[in-house]
């Protein structure tokens, strides 16, 4: 009888999938062998009710069964039995040689230097080696279980480990010969980079623009003057310009309902009907004037030009093959068939009006904006061609030039000199102009050739625009799994600051869900995308504005694709890569192998911190209690993150443990890495300092041991993998030999390692030195956790490519997806319907790209001849709207305000707009009342001390009265940094800052003076000084302070009140409270490269 037919019992007669096993005796130090219990109450009461080794009872042994070493028996110290080794372990506890499980074959740690070789635990007689494995994802089932004696097999020798130790001692890092350090940094085999071979510097032809050339053809625009080209003429307007004025503003008022305050269509066409009643009795207006009126916010739209459809083509995708079609093929076919053989997909549908017109719906369609409009928009705007043309700066950046290859780059290359820009790398001036692929008819190869004789460097030309394109997946939807794709285009000629802000990114694709595409899709949807990059590789006629007044010409604009910034798979698909599990193609930028992994040839140097929290730290059970009875580590982690103060606008904090598999966000790991080595220090000591203990590696049923046992199984995989791909299967370790380090001093040093090494890559200037040094910490890092059996994601390969491509680009801020990221977060929160097949995906787009056609209305009302006061109202309606809404200083406002408004060296880095912005509320403070007469007056005689400042009692020029001069104000914003003052509640959260560079202080008062009547005007600030320790604290990290940004003070301490300037003000910290068992001490952690979540709501309470 089958299954079937066993009727509704059939379930409960079935055997149950657990193992039934018999009672068992429990020789815990309770039980004493007198009682039997259940395998996991025995292992439990193990490790609950330990006892020493010499009143252990002896178990009878099987034939067939293995010794089984117990943990309780040495939870801190080796599980090799002493007996049996016959070897003096004290004798190695002082060592500073940590042990490789690794043979010697495979090569040791680069700061092993210890002669002595490693000691690798005896395996008993009767031991068995485990049965080959099958399916990895089995080792995730908890009945595969783990060979009894693995674990004990596995253990290690404690091991002291140096903190102050952090670089290879091999010598390789003496940063006293410059010529060995940069010797052969760049490989053009591995990386693919153009062999450039040495051209004749003489005089050049000059380029020829006009054979190469392809004229952009305009399209006639349904409705003359309203295209986004004829705004490039300023005295063409759109057909609202055309109405008159109040028309006009009635328009606009309804426009900036719909994007300010998001109106829905009902109650805009209801306001368009009562401004057309209200203006009709107007003595200027005409009955003409009135029935020619929009009633639509949609005819309003294009009106006013700033309807997106002159720059977004929509494109229809067959839902089956996803294969391309036009809008003019769907416009002029009857046939809705799919052309590809053997595709039975329906392009569209007919859907009837309630005009009783038929209209054609897609069932599928995708949005594109051509990069060549968009460049004739920026060029059209005050000020940008200028700003393009600001990297030029050395004598060699005038004229038509040759390019520079990377030889002679890195030979005239000062390795102490800051390298900050893109333009600053030798990428930007490496890249030939009219390079062509061309196949080699014997090899097949494809290889770039200059178009040019001689080449010609591209950023010479006159307007060669570098673009980098960004290609990320999300979330659309806040329920279900709805990916969209988006690609993005940044000009890299633009200074940095200004590189990255919403109006100067093209959003040139947005990729339908709610699947992400195949190859072919995807290169359907990019062929659009690829033809016009093409075309401006050989050049664009466009009309570029210079100067005030501005002054029209028509320039030859030329494109070229410099970079992908993208995360590793988006990169993958992108350029149709191997996965990262592709054993000869996990990497883009060499041939490694992904079996090199795990073993030392795997990180050989020519997004680490999630894996190390997750998989490093947590996930092996490295915290967990270390003896019965003692705090649990964990809770002294999250506790420490708990009394972390951190200032209130960083709205992602580190995550906690227990935390890390819900959804982290990159800043988050990003700020993680900043601060982790203080509560981890918390959470790994014994007493004040971390001992060279061993965590034990629990019970072969807790999630730990499983968690190594799984990486240990896999680890030795890889290595079977390589030893084999050499030739030398008989020199992989054993199963045994591939479990983790467990000690607490090897782990600590390794997070410090990273930590160390990000802060110093994690600047937006750095040199050359610093990235040499920073990237040998990070793989030193990656050996160090290979020879301790760590095995290592394949984003700790990529590190060690790390070197070659920031000297190409700069620094990290060049390339980093950080702000990318943020145009995500930007265009996820546009408003939609939530309808897939395209829909969705067209709101996006168009969402997006109306911030740029609300610029071209702002700039025609700005060049109106006579405007009138209502004119300027309404102007300052839309520049609101063009800033959200929001006057915070940071990456916001109009290009032509933030080009007037750009003051000092720091805003002009960082985007910001104003270098001081006080808040918005404030009060009038007596300060003789106050008890601060006297500190404000010393303050304004030492900030104006020609000035004839007095006071009562004192003749001089201009009085300082004692009310009404002076306003007290809860916060004040300096150079896109937020301080407050602690006495009040909106800027508490703001209270601690540095001055001075890195001198701790609490901000007690933020006081605005202006004396009537003069020029003087200042800010001054009262603040109490953190004290320092009268013997600096030995902590782990204190040799490392100064590049860490860490500093120790005495708890609670803090100095009289003094006054400083607004301008002392350097920067924000993470503060902590580390007790000690004499001391407690508050160490400040500095965040100067942490990017600020900015709240954007109004603080000013409470002033």
């Amino acid at each position: 009888m089958d299954a079937g037919d066993r009727g509704p019992l059939a379930k409960r007669q079935r055997r149950s999938h657990h193992k039934e096993r018999p009672l068992e005796l429990c020789y815990c130090a309770r039980c004493k062998g007198q009682v039997k219990q259940k395998v996991a109450t025995i292992n439990d009461h193990r490790l609950r009710y330990p006892h020493p080794i010499k009143n252990l009872p002896a178990q009878p042994l099987g034939v067939d069964e293995t010794v089984i070493v117990p943990q309780y028996l040495e939870p801190v110290r080796s599980g090799i039995i002493p007996d049996e080794q016959g070897l003096d372990q004290q004798s190695f506890r002082g060592s500073l040689e940590p042990q490789s499980p690794t043979p010697s074959g495979a090569g040791q740690a680069r700061d092993c230097a210890s002669p002595n070789p490693p000691l690798l635990p005896r395996i008993l007689d009767n031991y068995r080696p485990p049965v080959p494995l099958g399916d990895p994802e089995r080792l995730n089932d908890p009945e595969e279980g783990i060979e009894p004696g693995l674990l004990a097999a596995a253990e290690e020798l404690e091991r002291v480990y140096d903190f102050n130790e952090l670089i290879d001692n091999s010598g390789n890092l003496d940063n006293n010969h410059p010529d060995y350090l940069f010797e052969n940094a760049l490989d053009d085999t591995d990386f693919g980079l153009p062999d450039v071979q040495e051209q004749d510097t003489g005089v050049l032809p000059r380029f020829d623009f006009a054979g190469s050339i392809e004229p952009e053809d305009p399209e006639e625009p349904e409705e003359p003057g309203c295209g986004l080209d004829d705004i490039d003429e300023p005295n063409n307007f759109c057909a609202a310009f055309r109405e008159p004025a109040l028309i006009r503003n009635a328009y606009i008022d309804a426009f900036v309902q719909k994007t300010l305050y998001r109106a829905t269509h009902q109650a805009l066409t209801h306001q368009l009907k009562a401004s057309r009643r209200t203006i009709s009795s107007h003595p200027d207006i005409t009955i003409d004037h009135i029935n020619g009126m929009a009633q639509t916010i949609t005819t309003v739209e294009r009106r006013l030009g700033v309807n997106t459809g002159e720059i977004i083509t929509t494109f229809t995708l067959c839902p089956v093959c996803k294969r391309r079609y036009s809008p003019e093929y769907i416009k002029e076919t009857d046939d809705h068939h799919c052309l590809n053989d053997e595709c039975d997909g329906v392009l569209f549908v007919y859907h009837r009006l309630a005009s009783g017109v038929c209209r054609k719906v897609s069932k599928l369609t995708y949005p594109y904006a051509s990069p060549i409009p968009w460049l004739r928009h920026i060029f059209s705007l005050p000020g940008m061609s200028e700003l393009m043309q600001t990297w030029r700066s050395g004598d060699d950046d005038h004229g038509i030039k040759p390019p520079v290859s990377n030889e002679d780059w890195m030979r005239n290359l000062n390795h102490n000199k800051e390298l900050g820009n893109i333009t600053e790398g030798w990428g930007w001036r490496s890249t030939m102009a009219g390079l062509q692929q061309v196949q080699d008819p014997d090899t097949r190869n494809v290889i770039d050739e200059s178009g040019p004789d001689p080449p010609i460097r591209f950023v010479s030309l006159p307007y060669g625009i570098s673009f980098s394109l960004n290609t990320d997946w999300f979330h659309a939807t806040k329920e279900g799994s709805y990916s969209v794709g988006a690609c993005y285009l940044v000009i890299n000629n633009l200074p940095r600051h200004m590189r990255f802000l919403r109006e100067n990114i093209s959003l040139s694709i947005v990729m339908p869900g709610p699947n992400e595409p195949n190859e072919y899709a995807l290169d359907q949807m990019l062929d659009p995308l690829i033809d016009d990059i093409l075309r401006l590789k050989q050049g664009v006629r466009m009309l570029v504005r210079r100067g005030d007044p501005p002054v029209y010409e028509e320039e030859v604009v030329y494109g070229e694709l410099t970079q992908h910034i993208a995360d590793l798979i988006a990169r993958i698909k992108m350029g149709e890569g191997a996965g990262v599990k592709s054993e000869a193609n996990f990497c883009l930028y060499c041939r490694s192998h992904l079996s090199n992994l795990s073993v030392l040839e795997g990180y050989m140097r020519q997004g680490g911190m999630n894996w190390i929290v997750k998989q490093i730290l947590v996930g092996p059970g490295m915290i967990v209690r270390r003896e019965f009875g003692g705090p649990e580590p964990q809770d002294i982690f999250n506790d420490c993150l708990d009394h972390m103060w951190m200032p209130k606008n960083f709205q992602q904090l580190p995550p906690k443990l227990g935390q890390t598999r819900t959804s982290t966000k990159a800043n988050q790991w990003k700020l993680t890495a900043r601060v982790i080595f203080i509560p981890l220090y918390l959470a790994f000591r014994d007493g004040d300092t971390i001992q060279p203990i061993l965590v034990p590696r629990g019970n072969r049923n807790s999630p730990g041991a499983k968690h190594q046992a799984y990486r240990a199984k896999l680890l030795h995989q890889q290595r079977q993998k390589y030893y084999a791909s050499i030739g030398q299967a008989n020199r992989c370790p054993r199963l045994e030999e591939c479990f983790p380090s467990r000690n607490l001093q090897f782990h600590y040093r390794q997070v410090l390692r990273f930590c160390l090494a990000t802060s110093i890559l994690d600047k937006r200037n750095i040199t050359p030195a610093n990235i040499l040094f920073a990237t040998g910490l990070l793989e030193t890092m990656c050996k160090d956790y290979i020879t301790h059996n760590i095995p290592l994601s394949p984003n700790f390969h990529y590190m060690m490519h790390l070197e070659e491509f920031l000297l190409k680009t700069g620094s990290v801020y060049n390339t980093h997806v950080w702000a990318m990221e943020h145009a995500n977060g930007v265009l996820s929160r546009i408003n939609h319907n939530g309808k897939g097949g395209g829909v969705l995906e067209g709101t996006l787009m168009r969402g997006w790209w109306r911030h740029m056609t609300l610029q071209n209305l702002i700039k025609s009302l700005q060049a109106l001849p006579n405007r009138t006061p209502d004119d300027t109202s309404v102007l300052n309606d839309l520049l609101t709207a063009l800033r959200g809404g929001n006057k915070h200083a940071q990456q916001r406002g109009t290009l032509m305000a933030f080009i007037a408004q750009c003051q000092t060296e720091y805003t002009q880095q960082h985007g910001i707009e104003k270098p001081i912005r006080l808040s918005s509320q404030s009060r009038l403070i007596n300060l003789e009342k106050a008890g601060l007469y006297k500190t404000v007056f010393e303050f304004c005689t030492a900030k104006w001390p020609n000035a004839g400042i007095f006071g009562p009692n004192v003749i001089g020029v201009h009085y300082l009265a004692p009310h009404g001069m002076v306003r007290n104000h809860s916060y004040v914003e300096f150079n896109g940094i937020r301080y407050g003052s602690h006495e009040h509640t909106s800027g508490k959260g703001y209270c601690y800052a540095y001055i001075d560079n890195r001198q701790a202080v609490r901000i007690e008062r933020i006081l605005a003076i202006e004396i009537p009547g003069t020029r003087f005007r200042g800010i001054c600030v009262l603040v109490r000084l953190f004290q320092a320790p009268e013997v600096e604290p030995d902590f782990p990290w204190a040799a490392w302070s100064e590049n860490l940004g860490v500093n120790s003070w005495v708890f609670g301490a803090l100095g009289e009140t003094i006054t400083i300037d607004v301008a002392q003000l350097s920067g924000t910290f993470a503060l902590f409270i580390v007790p000690t068992s004499g001391l407690r001490y508050w160490v400040s952690v500095e965040l100067d490269s942490i990017g600020l979540g900015y709240r954007l709501d109004n603080e000013d309470e409470d002033v």
